[in-house]
């Protein structure tokens, strides 16, 4: 007897082992089975209330025609980017609305789909958009229809310039009278620069093509300039009229050669205007660079730039008699050659009253 007991029981321990991962992949088929129609549920239930939710609005709008007030969705937009705006202030009202009645909307749109809803007689309104760090947009007329309808408006993205304003020898703050156009030479900013701080912040447009600055002083030369790229704009400096020399800011060169920029225009013009002010004037400009590089091809680096210069002001018809020209290359530094912001410092124009 146990000698057949010994027999099978090699065929059961066989038939233990083949069972069990059988039955163990029949029961993940079975969670897995009660796990896909546990999802189907779900997703049946979810269309079912998304099309009781469609049948309800459906049916409010079909109410609100009946009673003769439409919906109407106004939404904004980033024009720049296309990005829907929450939390953008909409307004809108009747076109023949008296100036002090209350808005039929005044009210921020929403954070999910950037939008305002109202259900509005049809007729003729107007609607606005206002958001901080953009732009108003513009007031958009429209005719409401006898079903829903719906306005887009667009706010363009403010570009906040701050500058100073400071002296060219010390650096100081300067009190003056500072005046930002645009190009249709409208004013966008007319202010007093503070003498203490002499910080100021003006917005700027920048789908407009320039803005012009000028800044006025007591004891001072008058400041002009010409902003393409409030990037590159290096604010305000004031050269006192007493001074023999004077840096000439806002020149800049193609990195390693003499070529002036585009961008250069309005310190180009700053310069002539000073001389055509002083018909008998004569200078020097003086060019320095940093250390980068050997001393020769720094010496000549500067030379050259000079020279653009003196052609800058003879092609505006001023007599290059009048006009000397030296480069230092990397001798005079003001600051030292340690960091690119005193390199930077380094790299200059300067003018020196003859």
């Amino acid at each position: 007897m146990v000698q057949k007991l010994w027999k099978i029981i090699p065929f059961i321990l066989l038939a233990f082992f083949i069972g069990e991962p059988a039955f163990a992949a029949t029961n993940a088929q079975k969670r897995a089975k009660a796990k896909a129609q546990a999802e189907r549920k779900r997703e049946a239930a979810k269309r079912k209330a998304e099309k009781k939710k469609a049948a309800k609005l459906k049916a409010a709008k079909r109410q609100r025609i009946k009673d003769g007030k439409p919906l109407l969705y106004i939404y904004s937009y980033d024009l720049k980017t296309g990005e829907p705006l929450p939390a953008t202030h909409i307004t809108a009202q009747d076109k023949n609305a008296r100036p002090n009645k209350k808005p039929k909307i005044n009210k921020p749109t929403d954070n999910k789909k950037a939008r305002v809803s109202r259900g509005l007689p049809a007729g003729e309104y107007w609607a606005a958009a206002a958001k901080i760090g953009y732009f108003p947009s513009d007031t958009a007329w429209f005719k409401h229809k006898e079903d829903e309808d719906t306005v887009k408006l667009y706010l363009y993205p403010e570009t906040r310039l701050t500058f100073t304003v400071t002296d060219s020898m010390t650096s100081r703050p300067v009190a003056a009278n500072v005046i930002v156009r645009s190009n249709t030479r409208r004013k966008v900013m007319q202010t007093t620069s503070d003498s203490l701080h002499s910080v100021l912040a003006v917005l700027l447009d920048d789908r407009v093509p320039y803005y012009t600055i000028e800044a006025t002083a007591v004891d001072y030369f008058p400041f002009h300039d010409t902003i393409t790229d409030p990037a590159l704009f290096g604010g305000v400096v004031m050269s006192p009229k007493e001074v023999k020399s004077f840096v000439l800011h806002n020149i800049y060169f193609a990195a390693a050669k003499t070529r002036i920029l585009e961008s250069s225009e309005g310190a180009l013009n700053e310069l002539y205007r000073f001389l055509v002010s002083r018909p008998n004037q004569r200078i020097r400009i003086v060019g320095h660079t940093d250390n980068i590089g050997s001393n020769r091809a720094n010496q000549a680096l500067s030379e050259g730039r000079c020279q653009e210069v003196r052609q800058a002001m003879k092609a505006r018809g001023i007599d290059a008699s009048r006009i000397e020209v030296e480069g230092r290359g990397e001798r005079d530094p003001i600051v030292p050659n340690d960091n690119e912001t005193h390199r930077q410092m380094n790299r200059r124009v300067e003018i020196v009253l003859l």
